[in-house]
């Protein structure tokens, strides 16, 4: 489970390597986190709802951020508002990334001075083991373990599955995707017999409300990204009509 969400960062990246950053990958990381504190007992999701169990530190800087997060308001945050919440997360865990040299930043400025930071894959063997992964889960018919279900709900819910199955020829495996990210109670309970049945059940119960929270922001990322283009093109149409019409206007004089 430790990989998750470097895997899930990994898989944005291009065919090229180059690896964006948009809103809809923070709530990938989000979910992991989430997915990661349940696996280590530190929480709990009920009904919706955050329950931290326990603050002792995880060992990962980044993870122990993130539980701190979820205990700073007056009642337990909900999973669809905590992983929907701006923070730095993504860009955290790539600075950390990038100190172990498996991604590279390079800065740019976009229309002579707005900052930019573009990310490059530079470990091309650990970008691999995460698409391996993928890959291997959507190569699955049974059921999947914990750690297989949060890595392809999360990758289904923030859109990255097209990225490692494109086109139509890939629509079979992100289907399969999508269905392995439904871990069902039965596929649960059988592993609960060779494991900790309690830890296996409350991954499950942060998965799940980790991919839906996951998908809803993301959803409404995109649906705010569109408004917003629309918006924008219309006063540039706008603008634009009313200059033309004020020339033609002059004209008459």
């Amino acid at each position: 489970m430790d990989e998750l969400t470097d895997d899930l960062i990994l898989l944005a990246a291009r065919p090229d390597g180059r690896l964006d950053v948009p809103a809809k990958l923070r709530f990938g990381v989000s979910g992991s986190e989430l997915v990661r504190l349940a696996a280590a007992r530190r929480v709990d999701v009920v009904r919706g709802r955050i329950v931290v169990l326990d603050t002792a530190p995880t060992g990962d800087p980044l993870l122990d951020e993130a539980l701190r997060s979820m205990q700073d308001g007056r009642r337990p945050p909900t999973a669809k508002a905590w992983v929907a919440r701006q923070r730095r997360n993504a860009e955290r865990h790539l600075d950390r990334l990038a100190d172990a040299g498996v991604v590279r930043a390079h800065g740019r400025k976009v229309l002579g001075f707005i900052p930019v930071i573009r990310w490059t894959i530079t470990d091309t063997a650990r970008a691999a083991q995460a698409r391996a992964r993928l890959e291997a889960i959507a190569a699955t018919t049974g059921s999947v373990d914990s750690a297989q279900a949060a890595l392809a709900g999360l990758a289904t819910a923030i859109g990255v599955t097209p990225y490692v199955f494109p086109g139509l020829g890939g629509g079979a495996a992100r289907r399969r995707l999508k269905e392995a990210g439904k871990r069902d109670p039965a596929a649960v309970a059988a592993a609960g017999a060779a494991s900790d049945a309690a830890t296996d059940a409350a991954v499950r119960g942060a998965t799940d409300a980790a991919v839906r929270a996951a998908t809803d922001a993301a959803v409404a990322a995109s649906i705010d990204a569109a408004t917003q283009a629309a918006i924008s093109a219309a006063t540039d149409a706008a603008t634009s009509a009313a200059h033309h019409g004020g020339g033609a206007a002059g004209g008459h004089h």
